[in-house]
């Protein structure tokens, strides 16, 4: 058996920065990830997200349970299974909250944790390419600009303020103390050419510092002794091994990997557990459930021709120009992202925050699968809710670790959710419609203007969309019966935390990424004033 001070569950973002920070205190790391070493390229490549997305050796390989709320499919789950974890598959956007998400959730039992004591911690470890005064410069991740602006962007952004929505240059500020609205284009967690994931930024310097990396192992369940987590035991290279935490264990297998770990080692809802057969520790009916994410519905736009969209660039020939292009200066559609623009805004009178999202870029895709771009040129945008009221769960479908859990997130359940998609398809239009754009976009595509009542939006939006991958609540802090502390500790176990996007207790308006960093950085300093 070998000991370490803390013992960290996954090698996703989160886990990578405790991992730096706890490392940096002086004391003793081991990280326990279940995929290997992030050596594909498609990994560094910011627009190899398009092939990775369900890579059988690099995600999960997740699926949904069909829902009849969204046509009775199985919608694939991306998570990452590699160093870095959805930080190293994501679209690389870097997105703060807006301030009132972390005022709920201190207004929800979670002291400490408001706008103005988290906002210092998003600064804290990132290496800004944009210098607003509360931005971070110093920090180990890398968030730059965009390094290509298609010519389409700037006529967006004209088109944006037609319609009365502002147009800040900083999606995350300096207007950030004043709401996240408006049109923006996408930050990227990217360093020149290549993508800067968690991996980068934080585990590579930890483990030069000593970390110790337990790769392609299993967590199978937190070992327990008289009410305290004393390790984790897992499954590497087909044999079994205990991994000691003489101070603590620390969850950050995120919002999936986090509560089914919990519940496998006894910990969740009791009669749930017993029905698997699993020994309960401690009947916690809170863990699993909920279960938040963004759903997401896609349109399409034909344009008027090639020079406004990028789908001829990403197909061959062109596409070796574009190869060569990313070599030799670092820009060009490799270096893109699902969304290059956004607009968050607010679609009914007295809301506090935007209720919706629409992203895109310049491509369009065949029958909107995601890598198969349309022989003709055009332009995607997604329309997302920024609040979901819907709320799923994740549960055993058995006492095998190796088995995936069910992962029933529920969406558009709520009548306010099927509402807000119909008022985000309308904006789009309007914004589509605006005068900056005419004799560019030439018409609509998918779903077709023919697609017209509120009834027919939200059908076609519950029979194509899917989700933004923005997983997160399943193991909340708070009060009310949640399942973690303030503090972030499992309550009635001791040496036990859960630092990852499942201790979110609602989803913020935004890619989510950004957020699970800060609470990771705000979270180490918790643990190292614990010890």
């Amino acid at each position: 058996m070998t000991a370490f001070d803390y013992v960290i569950v996954g090698a996703g973002s989160a886990g990578c920065l405790l991992a730096d920070r706890l490392s940096a205190s002086g004391a003793s790391v081991a990280v326990i990830e279940a995929g290997g070493r992030d050596r594909h390229p498609y990994l560094h490549i910011p627009a190899g997200y398009a092939r990775i997305l369900t890579h059988k050796a690099l995600t999960w390989g997740f699926r949904t349970a069909p829902d009849s709320a969204t046509g009775s499919r199985a919608l694939d789950y991306p998570r990452g299974r590699v160093l870095g974890g959805s930080s190293s598959i994501n679209g690389l956007g870097h997105v703060w909250g807006d301030p009132s998400d972390y005022d709920l959730w201190a207004q929800k039992g979670c002291a400490g944790w408001s706008w103005a004591d988290l906002a210092p911690h998003f600064a804290a470890y990132e290496r800004a390419e944009e210098d607003g005064p509360h931005r971070g410069r110093t920090g180990a991740l890398h968030v730059q600009h965009l390094a290509e602006l298609p010519p389409l962007v700037a006529k967006m952004r004209e088109a944006a303020a037609a319609i009365g929505l502002p147009t800040p240059r900083d999606m995350n500020g300096p207007g950030a103390e004043g709401g996240r609205e408006g049109f923006s284009t996408f930050q990227q967690t990217r360093n020149g050419r290549r993508r800067h994931s968690a991996a980068t930024a934080f585990l590579k310097p930890a483990l030069a510092r000593g970390v110790a990396l337990f790769d392609q192992a299993l967590a199978l369940r937190i070992e327990l002794s008289e009410g305290r987590a004393t390790g984790i035991r897992i499954r590497r290279g087909g044999a079994e091994q205990m991994v000691a935490a003489r101070r603590e264990v620390i969850l950050s297998a995120g919002a999936i990997g986090s509560p089914h770990l919990l519940m496998l080692s006894g910990l969740g809802p009791a009669q749930h557990l017993q029905d698997q057969g699993i020994a309960v520790q401690r009947d916690i009916p809170g863990i699993g459930r909920n279960l938040q994410d963004h759903y997401i519905a896609r349109l399409t736009w034909r344009l008027a021709d090639h020079r406004w969209s990028a789908n001829r660039r990403i197909t061959w020939p062109r596409l070796a120009l574009e190869v060569v292009r990313w070599l030799a200066r670092g820009d060009g559609v490799l270096t893109w992202s699902p969304g290059m623009f956004g607009v968050f805004a607010k679609t009914e009178p007295g809301l506090e925050a935007p209720d919706i999202q629409l992203n895109g870029g310049p491509l369009s895709w065949a029958e909107g699968r995601i890598g198969v771009p349309e022989d003709a040129p055009g332009l995607t945008i997604g329309v997302w809710q920024c609040r979901p009221q819907s709320r799923g769960s994740v549960t055993l479908a058995s006492a095998d670790p190796a088995q995936a859990p069910v992962i029933a997130p529920r969406f558009l359940t709520e009548a306010a959710d099927r509402a807000a998609l119909a008022r985000g398809i309308r904006l789009a239009r309007r914004w589509m419609a605006a005068p900056p754009l005419a004799g560019i976009v030439r018409e609509e595509v998918r779903p077709g203007p023919g697609v017209e009542s509120d009834a027919d939006l939200i059908r076609f939006a519950a029979e194509t969309g899917g989700t933004v991958y923005h997983p997160c609540g399943t193991v909340r802090m708070g009060g009310d019966g949640a399942p973690l502390d303030p503090r972030l500790r499992l309550r009635g176990v001791a040496a036990l935390r859960v630092v990852d996007a499942s201790a979110f207790p609602d989803i913020p308006v935004c890619n989510i990424n950004a957020t699970v960093l800060a609470v990771a950085h705000k979270a180490a300093g918790l643990i190292l004033e614990d010890a």
